[in-house]
């Protein structure tokens, strides 16, 4: 029989739990009825009196349930916030007002539901009013594979309390079909998993949830060794064990695996190339970081997908007034896609919060952001008990106490205790770190007032243990010189005689059978995991073989970053010469066995890694002049860069040439060889959009040009700084760098130097509004540039753009005052249409020979120039706007295959204004926000005053004009000058 109508009341917050109440709400109403439940969203229909039906629900209910999940109390987004004010004590929440009326009805029961492995709220941190609550008996519901389970019981005891026998069958479930896997590339070292109950049921809440109340990202924020990977894996576990739940593809990346800070920017394009592939992408990759990470987006977002990017940190900012942004344009791009659409779940493990999804992370925001805390006392003890480890609860308590219950610190004292000590007693614990009645674990602080990190001194024990000389102690001192899991055929060579002294003098000569036992104690002790590796391929074209046969590969061996952390450490700051020694083998070995040039950034990987070992080895000056240059760029073909857009790889290998990013290269490297990488890590940072980082770099190279009187190379480098504060709205700064060029151009004698820097010149006077000077300028150029290269007689690239953008600007502010309404009488603008009508001409020319070039750039600048010039001309003489949408479109598609980043605003601030034109406000509003996107990222001042000011005339937006005033005068803008004042006049009348 069903229970009465309405019977059952569940109160909960939305923001709780939308997924486990749906859960719950569909398994009471099939044991007990369809009416038998109230539940807000279900049993009230639209347009009905939503306070009035809660009342009356709550009136005749005969048993409430009150789910209490993470957000259940606390006023943050954060569910472990630190603000202490309760949601509950608002009189007028109505979580407070249903469980008030619900315990002030004598006799109806009231069972509290724990959710995510919260526990039962005590009495003073609640209002008077719900004193009662905590001490009902209450139930918990644990994540899967044990929901059902625990529901199950919840149903066994309603229908006690109401008298009713449940239908004692289970809803059939959904067969769904097997979804495409990736093969996973998360590992973990510890076996063991307890507690984390909040995570998993986080998980699965943000999984399970549908289009309603989405949850799209889930970042899990913690220190190192706190569990974050560990969480989830079990997490995967128990989503294949019940099919993964609708999810159509899963695909994982560990960024842990792809190298230290230096070389993360490798492994990010190598996530990017392979996900494309795997994905189904056809055709090349976008060039464009942005577009990147967009058209991934798009990718993902076809299916249901479970993405993971498991250890994020590297590809962030480190602490300071950048502090957790991404450093990678693409990883930002396809992050705040995913924000903004997702039917299915991505979930990031990091160090540090990702500042470029706190937009997202508000009450009812589409991220959640979720920080991990110490491992509890209850759980704790588990874990430790779990490895085998003895004694009571308080003995077991204090040691949990010292060691700050960090997971991976207790991982290592369990495995120690349950398996390396006869009696398994945790009051031995200080004896195995040699620790005095009054030290700590992480030990006193240093100079600088930092301690011993986690993992060391359990890390320190396993070493006496083990044997200071010992095979496996030489394993994991291996592990120490690398950034991601260590190929076996690498690991073979560096224990190949002869040995390495101090390093492995216990493997050299070592028979395998005795290596492979070493690995066995290592993984049995759960320090080490293996993997078995495909055939790894090596041989080359004929032109490209390799200088000598490699080994073979047959697996990896990984470790937790804090132990490699741990042995680099200590062998870098403790035998520096047998440091470099390995380092110096891993690069002799990785630069003769890869194939010469190999094609594809898949091939490149194995240089890229032989750059960063010839830079720890002290090898700089022959990594950067016979790698770099002479394999991964192939010279002033530039191939990464240009072939592949490989500028994030690119990056990570000049940040090893570097002792501090981006202002102290290694001595090690020739003066000129300094000077080339600075400007080196300069352009690619610009390109990546991270302009205020290019900078040092760039000044420190016209510096160094400057000091060693390099007047072949000085025009540029001062040209290139001229141009990158111009982007920046320093025009004062610009102005004086961009004369400066001139001066070091005309002391080169270098007929294309002279040609060029003033063409710089005049494109810093025009945007400091000295108009006359700037053609000037100009048409010296153009003259000089004509007798140097009679056959290009036009100033092009670049500087042809920039030329005729000056000779545009009378058309382009006519055509803004038309559509302002401020100048209707077209009779007397013919000088703006022969302007058009000439930059037309040249702008064609320009582009025959960028054509023949095949220079993506400069095809993308003279597509842009036509397409102006079509805009302004369609204005000017009141055509039709078609033909203008085409121009325009392949403009913008071209400065995006071309991948500068700081150009791309130039290309949509033109298409909106033509968007607007058409009355397509969401297409210019579109252009705008992605333009104002990569200004504000980039701190591009002058493409950000052009966006406040074409939001002003496009949509007539006053606190826009305000803010456009406020930065053309700060940067001193002033070739905006005439335009802002006819927005203003429009915006007074």
């Amino acid at each position: 029989m069903s229970a009465p109508r309405h019977a059952i009341f569940v109160s909960y917050r939305r923001r709780d739990s939308i997924y486990a109440v749906d859960r719950l709400d569909e398994r009471l109403k099939h044991a007990f009825g369809a009416d038998a439940v109230f539940r807000d969203v279900r049993s009230i229909r639209k347009g009905h009196d939503f306070p009035a039906d809660i009342r009356n629900a709550l009136d005749v209910a005969r048993l409430g349930l009150v789910v209490i999940g993470p957000w259940w109390l606390k006023t943050s987004d954060d569910p472990d916030g630190s603000r202490s004010a309760s949601r509950l004590d608002d009189p007028q929440d109505w979580v407070r007002i249903e469980i008030e009326t619900l315990l002030g009805r004598n006799g109806v029961p009231v069972i509290p539901l724990l959710l995510g492995g919260v526990d039962m709220p005590k009495v003073e941190d609640l209002p008077e009013t719900l004193g009662q609550l905590p001490r009902r008996d209450g139930m918990t519901l644990r994540p899967e594979p044990d929901f059902e389970d625990t529901v199950r019981r919840v149903i066994d005891e309603v229908g006690q309390i109401l008298g009713v026998v449940p239908n004692p069958s289970q809803p059939a479930p959904v067969a769904a079909p097997r979804p495409r896997i990736a093969p996973t590339r998360l590992s973990v070292t510890g076996r063991e998993f307890v507690g984390r109950s909040k995570e998993l049921y986080l998980l699965d809440e943000a999984w399970g949830r549908s289009s309603t109340d989405k949850i799209n990202i889930v970042s899990l924020v913690g220190q190192g060794g706190e569990g974050k990977t560990a969480i989830v894996l079990n997490w995967y576990a128990r989503r294949a064990h019940h099919g993964w739940q609708g999810a159509a593809r899963v695909f994982d990346w560990s960024f842990y695996s792809q190298g230290s800070s230096a070389q993360i920017a490798a492994g990010a394009d190598e996530f990017f190339a392979t996900a494309f592939e795997w994905f189904g992408h056809a055709g090349d990759v976008p060039k464009d970081p942005w577009t990147k990470g967009e058209k991934l987006a798009e990718l993902i977002v076809v299916e249901r997908t479970l993405l993971v990017l498991d250890g994020l940190e590297p590809l962030q900012q480190p602490p300071g007034d950048y502090g957790g942004e991404l450093k990678d344009p693409a990883m930002k791009a396809l992050l705040r896609g995913l924000a903004m659409s997702n039917p299915g779940l991505c979930v990031l493990t990091t160090r540090t919060d990702v500042a470029d999804l706190k937009d997202f992370e508000h009450e009812d925001g589409a991220c959640i952001r979720h920080r991990l805390h110490a491992l509890d006392n209850d759980a704790a003890r588990q874990l430790l008990r779990d490895l085998g480890v003895r004694g009571t609860d308080a003995e077991i308590d204090v040691a949990v106490r010292e060691f700050h219950g960090h997971a991976y610190d207790l991982n290592l004292l369990g495995n120690y205790l349950g398996k390396l000590t006869d009696d398994h007693d945790i009051r031995c614990w200080r004896e195995i770190l040699l620790l005095k009645p009054d030290e700590h674990v992480h030990g006193k602080p240093d100079a600088s007032g930092r301690r011993l990190g986690h993992g060391r001194r359990m890390l320190q024990a396993y070493e006496r243990w083990l044997g200071p000389d010992s095979a496996a102690v030489a394993v994991l001192r291996l592990l120490g010189l690398f950034d991601r899991p260590a190929r076996s055929d690498l690991l073979d060579e560096l224990r190949a005689a002869p040995a390495i002294h101090g390093l492995t003098d216990a493997l050299a000569g070592l028979p395998d059978d005795e290596w492979l036992h070493a690995l066995d104690q290592l993984e049995q002790l759960a320090l080490i995991t293996r993997e078995k590796l495909g055939a790894l391929a090596r041989s080359g074209t004929r032109e490209q073989k390799p200088a000598r046969e490699g080994r073979p590969a047959r697996y990896s061996i990984d470790a937790h970053p804090l132990l490699r952390e741990h042995f680099a450490a200590a062998l870098r700051s403790g035998q520096a010469e047998t440091w470099r020694a390995a380092h110096r083998r891993l690069y002799e070995y990785l630069r003769d066995t890869t194939e010469y040039r190999p094609d594809g950034l898949d091939g490149l990987q194995s240089l890229y890694q032989a750059v960063a070992h010839g830079c720890l080895a002290g090898l700089q000056q022959e990594a950067c002049a016979k790698v770099y240059l002479g394999r991964i760029l192939r010279g002033e073909e530039f191939y990464s860069t240009t072939k592949l857009g490989a500028l994030g790889a690119d990056l990570g290998a000049v940040a090893c040439f570097f002792e501090e990013p981006w202002t102290r290269l290694s001595s090690n490297l020739s003066a000129p060889g300094q000077a080339w990488l600075l400007n080196e890590a300069a352009t690619r940072l610009r390109a990546l959009g991270r302009l205020t980082e290019a900078l040092e770099p760039m000044r420190a190279n016209l510096r160094m040009r400057i000091d060693r009187q390099e007047w072949m190379h000085a025009p540029s480098s001062a040209g290139n700084l001229s141009e990158l504060e111009l982007t920046l709205g320093d025009v004062a700064s610009t102005l004086r760098d961009a004369e400066q060029s001139v001066t070091f151009a005309d002391r080169s004698g270098d007929a294309f130097q002279r040609t060029g820097k003033r063409a710089t010149h005049a494109n810093a006077l025009h945007h400091a509004g000295r108009r006359t000077e700037a053609l000037a300028r100009f048409h010296e150029a153009e003259q000089m540039q004509a007798e140097h290269q009679p056959e290009y007689p036009l100033l092009y690239s670049l500087r042809g753009f920039q030329y005729c953008d000056l000779l545009l600007a009378e058309a382009e502010r006519a055509a803004w005052a038309l559509f302002l309404h401020l100048k209707p009488d077209t009779r007397h603008l013919k000088p703006e249409l022969d302007a058009c009508h000439s930059v037309s001409e040249r702008a064609a020319q320009t582009l025959e020979w960028s054509t023949e070039q095949g220079i993506l750039l400069d095809i993308a600048f003279d597509r842009l120039t036509l397409g102006r010039t079509a805009l302004y001309q369609a204005i000017l003489h009141n055509l039709s706007l078609p033909t203008c949408h085409s121009s325009l479109d392949s403009a913008v598609s071209s400065l995006r295959a071309a991948g500068q980043v700081q150009e791309l605003p130039r290309g949509l601030l033109t298409r909106a204004f033509l968007r607007g034109l058409d009355r397509d406000a969401t297409g210019a509003h579109a252009d705008l926000d992605e333009a104002w996107q990569i200004a504000e990222r980039g701190s591009m001042r002058l493409h950000m005053a052009d966006i406040h000011l074409h939001r002003t005339r496009l949509f007539r937006d006053k606190s826009e004009l305000a803010k456009a005033r406020t930065l053309i005068e700060t940067c001193g803008y002033w070739r905006r000058k005439e335009e802002l004042e006819d927005a203003e006049n429009a915006a007074g009348s």
